[in-house]
């Protein structure tokens, strides 16, 4: 067995963008070319080792976001069924709105576009961020209807009131039915 059999030679070629880069990260490395490639390239390529790296970290993300709504679809459904098996019965329309897991999309909002959440005019309040009303008939309503909306802030948009927010729930009273 000859020096050729145990040490096969393999020849092929690349462009000149793919020769230019080869050497550039050799030299980076502080090895002759050939020597970069066959270590840190086939080596670990043969050996499994090597992993496709994403193309895109949106893909990436992409995916991770899929797993997550496929995950809570799937606590969701756990939830109905062992809600179904408990009580005999399905899960109301309001508790099904609640629980379901909902894509929540918050518009990008400037420090100089903020915007209050009571609109004076109908006299009721408006989630800034997805839109939700709640509005009221009565003063008990009215202060149930603030306390769900201190709820919903944080339930639905995991934050914390802004400081305008905050100061017009502080401020506000009840003055009558919305519209």
């Amino acid at each position: 067995m000859g020096y050729d059999t145990r040490n096969p030679s393999f020849t092929f070629r690349f462009g000149e963008y793919r020769h230019g880069k080869l050497n550039k990260l050799a030299k980076a490395a502080n090895m002759p070319t050939v020597d970069y490639v066959r270590s840190k390239i086939l080596d670990p390529f043969i050996e499994g080792d090597l992993v496709p790296r994403a193309k895109d970290n949106l893909i990436l993300e992409m995916s991770k976001l899929k797993l997550e709504k496929i995950k809570a679809e799937i606590e969701y459904l756990k939830l109905k069924n062992r809600y179904m098996e408990t009580f005999g019965t399905p899960l109301s329309s309001a508790a099904t709105r609640i629980l379901k897991p909902q894509i929540i999309t918050t518009p990008q909002q400037t420090t100089t576009e903020l915007m209050s959440p009571y609109d004076e005019k109908n006299k009721r309040i408006q989630c800034v961020d997805c839109g939700i009303l709640f509005s009221w008939h009565d003063r008990d309503e009215f202060l149930n209807q603030k306390y769900e909306f201190e709820l919903h802030m944080t339930n639905k948009h995991g934050r914390a009131f802004t400081y305008l927010e905050k100061t017009v729930l502080t401020d506000l009273s009840f003055s009558g039915a919305s519209i």
